[in-house]
């Protein structure tokens, strides 16, 4: 480094003589560890809130840019490495704590004014909200980039990096629902100054260490006082959508529950139910409650078995997503014998099973009713029981959600393989009820009823068109498909829809009906003849089946479409006119690059200015690129594969999570043995971890199919052994890689980081792109061709006997 100024770095002997700065380091570097990671986890569930939860997304963007900034800084003013250290470090780790909470505070007063601008279809105002959150993680980053940087053993401390934030991960999980969003948030922001403390010990008396004392005596009393200081409230937008007055809240692992009475506190009649401020159920009190009529699309998958359930035969009913509890009145209004509820959040079945049964006549504890917690689709494949009904009434499963990996509205309760499951669950003449939202032109209701009937013609029936009906009430499209042709009787039924005298109500679709009517009637024509494909190609928007690879299922565009109007009842309704997947992730991938190119290329061309001339850097640039962006496609496609398997969310989360991390450092723990000749490390990872990688996809489906059925502690265990070997290797690469440049040039050490991060931050976003387009298993794959040029890069050229040796000109 020639022509800046001299670092003097401080002796390690200053810190701890036996293990180069520590204990105090090492512990300060776990526990803002876990605070970053837990704080990632819990600012996705409060943008949720606060926004919409698609602005969620930008979360993992942010945080791995303010980790990819701080990389940036250190290598910008090397200076930093140098005497003071352990007080830079609290000084950091002090200041992650005050910017969360400045950065929320801030950000609650914007929310509002973000989300109007953005349903308009200006998301260039989410940049608004770039600085704010970017600003905690900054500082967080600083103290991962200072610790790892000034380093003699990185293996050692990169490895109490990843456990922490592994812990991190089962914090939230732990604490979201004991402790609620807001004291969470302190309790996150309070651990920085308290990891600032750690780094201050054996320091002597100090000044910042008095500072950083009454920090941390600040935050145990924010602590307490959190939800009235530092409250989370709806955004504005959506609570137009609320009814009533908020008489409790519910933080979970999943959503947020806020409840509302209606038409007052004293006196409700309704109890409505909203999820994140948006997704609502209603509770009705049991003396208020009316029974369904006919045309009612909850009401629509009993029609066929209305004969029988009169002659004391009433149908077994399993309803997915029980919400406010209105599906199990129903099944019980048509004479059910057994009524099974399945919901995914346990906060829903304590509210609707126990702390409100006095209001809804204690639903749940009359006969033949049970609930269950868990997803829907997955609590079903785990049992062997039949049933005569299934119902799904506009739920949304939270399988893929609040991951810290990209989520764009998948669902797997609405995929190719979701229907199958379902059917396999029906008895011989069972029939199958979902309603979701109908548009004009349609879209959902259209996708899902093309769907159910090419899996009719899957199980060998030639005329699918025989064995379903699709009635619209209001902006509600309810589909029912029966496993034998429909009756004549439920077809009569079906048809007095026609002549309810309601203009909002309507047969879409029903056997007999011309081909031509509507693109209901064209889609079953199409797929009796064998042609869907052409009906496909031609219709507006893409309605073509998902499937569990890439669960898009409230998608209908490509990136293509990036530039097409938008035209449907609800766009004209809401105000925009574009399509809003493409748009959203168009505009991040956009704006994420621009920062990125900012916080890498533009350090890296002023560096080089100053006299930084290394031949190999453009290699060193590929390889930690390529590990950034290969970790986080596979750690995303494999969060995906485990959603299912292991039931509920937060369970697939905090196992690939915890997994990723701690074995990650063990392996990193492992490979600082081998610190001595790093190069020769990275020759032998070069076949080794590709290879694993490569077992480890092709293993895995066929794996988790075979232990589906047991039970889950023992899937948990399963996941987490399956997982162990190829993500023990996966903490190998990078700090082996930091290890070797250190020694070859220490000055790009903090840069590397960056440059890292930045890599993490576009592989975020482009794994959502691309497994919207080829899926989630293509990722996967493509995860291992990132790595191999990775190791292609590091392992070759100059750099290919392990060296590297500094030259004195430039590329």
């Amino acid at each position: 480094l020639q022509g800046s100024e001299s670092v003097e770095m401080e002796p390690a002997t200053t810190e701890n003589s036996t293990s180069e700065g520590g204990g105090s380091i090492r512990f300060g570097l776990f526990v803002v560890s876990a605070a970053i990671l837990t704080l990632q986890i819990l600012h996705m569930r409060v943008l949720s809130v606060q926004l919409w939860y698609h602005h969620a997304y930008m979360v993992v963007t942010m945080a791995l840019l303010g980790f990819a900034a701080s990389g940036t800084l250190v290598t910008l003013r090397p200076a930093l490495l140098g005497k003071g250290l352990r007080a830079r470090l609290a000084g950091a780790a002090t200041l992650f704590g005050v910017t969360t909470i400045v950065s929320h505070l801030l950000l609650s007063q914007v929310a509002d004014e973000v989300t109007e601008q953005s349903v308009g279809g200006d998301f260039g105002a989410l940049a608004s909200v770039y600085p704010l959150l970017v600003l905690p993680y900054f500082c967080g980053g600083l103290v991962v980039t200072l610790a790892l940087s000034s380093a003699q053993r990185v293996h050692m401390r990169y490895f109490w990096n990843l456990i922490g934030s592994a812990l991190g991960a089962w914090v939230f999980i732990a604490a979201i629902t004991p402790l609620g969003g807001e004291r969470l948030m302190a309790l996150a922001a309070g651990l920085g100054p308290l990891a600032g403390l750690c780094f201050l010990a054996g320091t002597g008396p100090s000044k910042t260490r008095r500072m950083v004392c009454l920090v941390v005596l600040f935050f145990f009393v924010l602590f307490i006082k959190a939800p009235e200081w530092i409250g989370i409230e709806i955004g504005s937008g959506k609570q137009k959508f609320i009814q009533g007055e908020l008489i409790d809240t519910r933080w979970t692992p999943l959503a947020r529950l806020d409840l509302f009475a209606s038409p007052t506190k004293e006196d409700p009649t309704e109890i409505h139910i909203v999820q994140d401020g948006a997704a609502g159920t209603i509770m009705t009190r049991h003396d208020q409650w009316t029974q369904k009529g006919l045309f009612d699309p909850r009401a629509m998958a009993f029609v066929p078995h209305i004969k029988k359930a009169r002659k004391g035969q009433g149908p077994k009913v399993v309803a997915i997503g029980i919400g406010g509890g209105a599906d199990l009145r129903t099944a019980l209004d048509f004479m059910a014998e057994s009524v099974v509820g399945l919901e995914i959040n346990s906060q829903m079945v304590q509210v609707t099973g126990e702390d409100y049964a006095d209001f809804n006549g204690h639903l749940a504890s009359l006969d033949g009713v049970r609930l269950e917690v868990g997803e829907g689709r997955a609590s079903l494949r785990l049992m062997d029981e039949k049933f005569d009904v299934i119902q799904i009434s506009g739920a949304d499963t939270y399988t893929a959600g609040a991951s810290g990996s990209f989520v764009l509205s998948e669902s797997y309760l609405y995929t190719r393989e979701a229907l199958t499951d379902f059917m396999d669950h029906l008895t011989e003449e069972g029939t199958l009820g979902i309603f979701r939202a109908y548009d004009e032109p349609p879209r959902e209701t259209l996708r899902l009823f093309a769907m159910g009937l090419e899996e009719l013609r899957r199980r060998g029936i030639e005329q699918p068109s025989r064995h379903a009906v699709v009635i619209r009430s209001s902006w509600i499209g309810g589909c029912v498909w029966s496993l034998t042709p429909l009756s004549d009787y439920a077809l009569d039924k079906y048809r007095e829809s026609e002549s309810s005298g309601d203009a909002m109500r309507s047969l879409l679709y029903a056997p007999g009906l011309p081909p031509e009517t509507n693109a209901f009637t064209r889609v079953a024509d199409a797929i009796d003849r064998g042609t869907e494909d052409s009906f496909y190609a031609a219709y507006p928007v893409d309605v073509r089946p998902v499937t569990d690879d890439s669960p898009f299922f409230f998608n209908f565009h490509h990136l293509s479409d990036l530039f097409a109007a938008e035209d449907s009842t609800f766009a004209r309704t809401f105000g925009f006119h574009f399509p809003v997947a493409p748009r959203i992730l168009a505009t991040l991938l956009f704006q994420s690059t621009l920062l990125v190119l900012l916080l890498v290329l533009v350090p890296l061309f002023l560096l080089r200015r100053g006299g930084l001339v290394n031949t190999s850097a453009s290699r060193h640039l590929a390889y930690f690129s390529g590990l950034g962006m290969g970790f986080m496609f596979l750690e995303i496609s494999t969060i995906q594969k485990l959603a299912l398997f292991l039931g509920h969310p937060p369970y697939s989360v905090t196992v690939v999570l915890f997994s990723f991390l701690f074995f990650a450092g063990m392996g990193s723990r492992l490979s600082g043995r081998w610190a001595e000749n790093p190069g020769k490390t990275l020759l032998r990872l070069r076949w080794l971890l590709p290879a694993v990688m490569l077992a480890f996809l092709l293993v895995l489906d066929p794996l988790l199919e075979a232990a589906f059925s047991q039970p889950l502690l023992v899937r948990v265990g399963i996941a987490t052994l399956v997982l162990a070997p190829v993500t023990f290797l996966l903490g190998m690469p990078f700090p082996t890689g930091l290890a070797r440049l250190k020694t070859l040039h220490p000055p790009l050490v903090p840069w590397a980081l960056g440059v890292n991060g930045g890599a993490s931050v576009l592989g975020s976003i482009l794994a959502v792109i691309l497994a919207m387009e080829i899926g989630f298993a293509a990722v996967g794959a493509l995860s291992i061709l990132l790595y191999a040029l990775a190791f292609f890069a590091a392992t070759t050229g100059s750099l290919k006997l392990g060296g590297g040796a500094l030259e004195s000109s430039g590329d």
